[in-house]
């Protein structure tokens, strides 16, 4: 039986090929059969076509077709829809299908609105992985089966020799004639994985001359099985010189025309597409140039300017000239069998219902950004200043040349390190500009396209700057202009200041994302075609979008609705939300304003009072560096290291229990009341003016005295323990106390203030420059969000001073409260901590302390050493959240989770007490809810599994950036 089987798949495999050439054989002499003279040279000419067009431009177009019989069209301009519903139009309406061609070797972008371009060649020949430009071919080839189209005038296989600016240099791969023909080929066979007809684009068969060198790119192509070529340039002396008007041909004549080098040279045997006749001595009468070009070898006429007086003098020189008849013939039997190839036998109709959201697809975004991204060159780093690794103690500054100082490219690099930016215009004055710069540890130097308007200027200024400090210079433009920078800079060929582009400069120059492009062509001697350096990863946060890193593409919507829900509702003004995954952030954004009444937009710089998040991102740090240092011993009494508390009821207190809050300690203590009588602030304690003796910030207007500080802490000492059975051990009851104890503790070890401590010894190597205490030392107060109208005890608005009394008490900086910061800043902590200590090449803590300190401690507590778990009724979280997740929130209506299980950091950071207190982001569950969606998505996307449609290029892509 098996046997037999075989045999029957044996003799099927067989047979195939042989019906399939029959049925393409009679379908084509079918057709062929019912064609008279007009309609055989109809099926040469293929016309322009706009989806744009007014209805009577649409209309005489269409009439045109049915009345030339008109071989195909090429859509050059429009919408998606509108051409696919013409596409079905014209396809009904003939009597024979019609060839539908779109120049689109950049995408649909390049011709049609609302859709996506991609790179162009040039930047496409940096990239070192070929692979991506297979996903590109079948990309765009799947977006062009989606819209009716079966021709693609892709790609250009002519070699660059020149690095000057222009259509050459960037419609080229390169000039390496063996990488151009592998990247090409990779191209093309992703144009035919999707059924899409390749027709090369090719310059390098003009004149007498054939530089065969060059054509390597262009063999290979056509070995492929193109379905034809595209001479770029139909040169007019090449047809006034070789006039046949007269007579015609056989293919085995010798002549000087391209056409005849490519049949009997290069043995291609497909479609040749003459190229827009519009380039053809004007001087020639009508229609008789389309009938020169066909003379002279071409099957396809694209263009024609005068349909007339084309069809009327083929139909002349066909009736006298019987070797042209043959010809005609055999043009159209070649173009019947193409169009048999693209599946045109069988009549499809385009579907339009969802068009664009099919055409647009999380595919084309991903590979968008991973084509740009993988182009990035590093072209020189002789000094090694990339990436750039410390941080702390530097200063940054940036100066764009063509573009002002607030640009993408600007904003990025803020993300990473404290910059100043400047630009460089007409009436800069470059004095005071080097001046400024002088004290900068690194500057970089961008030049945008625009930057010839003041190129007289910054040669000189390059030169200058880079004699005084270390230099990072980006090329948005043209390759050309490496030569201009100083031979100690480091510089990075972009080629584009495609917005995208300038996200993943940054990401490079600080090692987030690795750079592995490769120069496509020669600039100088000390940069060579294909020189390229590949740049190290840090560990820092990278950049993404959610379909690249495993979430369903609906997440921003859900996430962005559940936040403004939290504005219409009124359970804060505003707030800020980041997403991160795999070290990639992949929604980040802020939403509503400063206040209901300032109406100052929250930005991705707004700082906010981090309320309790102080406990575990302020506190919860130094504890983990004393810990690891030996320093301290966490089954060690407080006492110990305290010795002030030996005389109190917290002689016995734990430094564990302290941390997993179930030492006994009171929940709460109010403090303040004890420094006012009545409606009064005692003036032991207070001063409207800040002095020597009142140095310590309350509010915006009221100052504190020293003494306060030894006031609160007595009252720390002094304060109750919780009641319970003798010999049994306290159960968990969260309170503030016990960080206030750790602060005095971390401070006493350290011999420094604790906000000092933990800038230099992590806020500051980490990036994190908007995080910390004392945020009006260091920023405006229209930065940073205000929490609290206070009515009770400062009397004013709370905005840059801690929110928490006890801790304004102690001058803003204390064990629960007073951290700041943005939520930019706070993932990196949280990603660090995601990475088991270690972020940006520094290792901040040894993995098993990290580990050690977010895993539950007790079976009957949900508590971490400082740490939130799933279920801590505390720190309200998602259910969906593995054993694994830490966090916490904070009163002020903030949040950060770290689940290592889903590879996830999340940060929530709003004022939601603003402006008398309100519970409403409790009520409404909204920090929860937003992180129950990101859950969700990752489980939504998971579901299509293997089988969704981007998972293959996915994949390649995270492979590709480890």
């Amino acid at each position: 039986m098996l046997k037999k089987v075989w045999i029957g798949l044996i003799v099927y495999a067989l047979i195939l090929p042989v019906y399939a050439q029959t049925h393409k054989s009679k379908w084509v002499d079918s057709v062929f059969s019912t064609l008279d003279l007009n309609a055989k040279i109809g099926q040469l000419l293929m016309i322009p076509l706009e989806s744009h067009s007014d209805k009577g431009t649409l209309v005489k177009t269409l009439a045109q077709i049915k009345k030339y019989k008109i071989g195909g069209v090429v859509f050059t301009k429009g919408s998606p829809t509108s051409q696919a519903k013409i596409t079905n139009s014209i396809q009904q309406q003939s009597s024979i299908p019609l060839l539908v061609g779109m120049n689109a070797e950049r995408g649909l972008g390049e011709v049609l609105d609302s859709t996506v371009q991609f790179p162009d060649p040039i930047m496409l020949g940096a990239i070192r992985d070929d692979s991506l430009l297979f996903f590109l071919g079948a990309e765009i080839g799947r977006q062009l089966k989606e819209l009716g189209v079966n021709i693609s005038f892709a790609p250009s296989s002519h070699v660059s020799n020149s690095v000057e600016s222009g259509s050459i240099l960037y419609n080229s791969f390169g000039e390496n004639t063996e990488r151009v023909a592998a990247k090409v080929l990779a191209y093309q066979n992703g144009l035919k994985s999707k059924g899409i007809l390749s027709v090369v684009r090719h310059s390098e068969l003009e004149g007498t001359e054939i530089n065969t060198g060059k054509l390597l790119p262009l063999q290979k192509l056509l070995e492929n099985g193109s379905a034809g070529i595209i001479i770029n340039q139909l040169q007019d002396a090449l047809i006034e010189k070789n006039p046949l008007q007269n007579s015609s041909r056989t293919n085995s004549q010798s002549t000087n025309h391209s056409t005849d080098y490519l049949k009997n040279q290069m043995n291609f045997n497909g479609l040749l597409f003459s190229h827009t006749t519009q380039l053809l001595n004007k001087k020639i009468n009508a229609g008789k140039s389309e009938l020169l070009a066909f003379q002279a070898g071409y099957d396809v006429l694209l263009f024609p300017l005068n349909l007339d007086a084309t069809v009327r003098k083929f139909r002349k020189a066909a009736r006298k000239n019987k070797m042209l008849q043959q010809q005609l013939d055999e043009s159209v039997k070649k173009i019947l069998t193409t169009k048999f190839d693209a599946g045109l036998h069988q009549k499809k109709v385009v579907n339009t219902e969802n068009l664009l959201t099919r055409i647009n697809s999380t595919a084309s975004t991903i590979l968008q950004s991973a084509l740009m991204e993988k182009s990035v060159t590093v072209v020189r780093d002789d000094r090694q200043l990339l990436p750039i690794k410390q941080l702390d103690d530097l200063l940054f500054a940036s100066v764009s040349i063509g573009n002002k100082k607030e640009n993408t490219l600007t904003s990025y690099l803020s993300k990473y390190a404290s910059f100043t930016h400047y630009q460089l215009e007409q009436d800069t004055d470059t004095i005071n500009l080097l001046k400024n710069l002088h004290p900068a540890a690194f500057v970089v130097i961008a030049l945008y396209p625009n930057a010839n308007k003041v190129k007289n200027q910054y040669q000189s200024l390059i030169k200058k700057i880079g004699e005084q400090t270390k230099v990072i210079a980006v090329e948005f433009g043209a390759p050309s202009k490496n030569n201009l920078f100083d031979k100690h800079a480091a510089i990075i060929q972009a080629y584009t200041d495609h917005e995208l582009v300038q996200k993943v400069v940054p990401q490079i120059i600080f090692g987030a994302k690795k750079a592995n492009g490769t120069l496509p062509v020669f600039i100088q001697e000390n940069m060579p075609e294909g020189q390229g350096i590949e740049t190290a990863l840090l560990g820092r946060m990278a950049y993404s979008t959610p379909e690249g890193e495993g979430f369903d593409t609906k997440i921003v919507d859900h996430l962005s609705s559940i936040a403004y829900e939290a504005i219409d509702q009124k359970a804060a003004p505003g707030c800020q939300v980041l997403v991160a995954r795999h070290g990639k952030i992949i929604f980040e954004k802020s939403f509503g304003t400063q206040t209901y009444e300032n109406k100052i937009p929250v930005n991705d710089e707004t700082i906010y009072d981090l309320a309790s998040l102080s406990k575990v991102l302020g506190t919860l740090q130094a504890v983990q560096f004393l810990y690891e240092k030996g320093v301290i011993d966490l089954y060690k009494k407080a006492s110990l290291y305290l010795p002030e508390l030996a005389n109190t009821n917290k002689k016995d207190i734990i430094l564990k229990d302290i941390l997993t809050h179930q030492s006994g300690l009171f929940p709460f203590l109010l403090m303040w009341p004890q420094t006012v009588k009545g409606d009064t602030l005692l003036q032991h304690y207070y001063s409207p003016i800040k002095n020597e003796n009142y140095p310590l910030q309350v509010a915006t207007d009221l100052f504190a005295s020293k003494s306060i500080q030894d006031s609160v802490w007595q009252w720390v000492l002094r304060s109750e323990m919780l009641p319970k059975p003798p010999r049994t051990p306290y159960s968990t009851r969260y309170s503030d106390l016990g960080f206030m104890i750790l602060h005095r503790m971390v401070e006493r070890l350290v011999n420094q203030p604790m906000e000092d401590f933990l800038d230099q010894n992590l806020y500051a190597p980490i990036g994190a420059g908007t995080v910390g205490y004392l945020p009006l030392t260091k920023f405006l107060s229209t930065q940073i969000a205000p929490t609290e109208l206070d009515t009770i005890f400062r009397k004013s608005m709370v905005v840059g001073t801690v929110h928490d009394e006890r801790a304004a008490l102690l001058g803003g900086v204390a064990g629960h409260a007073g951290l700041f910061g943005n939520s930019t800043d706070l993932i990196k902590i949280g990603q660090m901590l995601l990475q088991k200590g270690s972020y940006g090449g520094v290792s901040f803590y040894k993995p098993e302390t990290v580990e050690l300190f977010a895993q539950k401690q007790f079976e009957n507590s949900t508590r971490g050493l400082g740490w939130a778990k799933s279920g801590d009724p505390n720190s309200p979280s998602s259910r969906f959240g593995s054993p694994k997740a830490f966090g916490h929130t904070g009163f002020t209506g903030t949040c950060l989770w770290v689940d290592p299980e889903f590879d996830l950091v999340y940060v929530f950071l709003s004022n939601s007490r603003f402006p008398y207190r309100s519970a409403k982001l409790n009520s409404t569950n909204i920090r929860s809810r937003i992180q129950d969606a990101i859950y969700q998505s990752i489980f939504d996307f998971c579901q299509y599994g293997e089988t969704h449609p981007d998972q293959k290029l996915i994949q390649f892509l995270n492979r590709s950036s480890n």
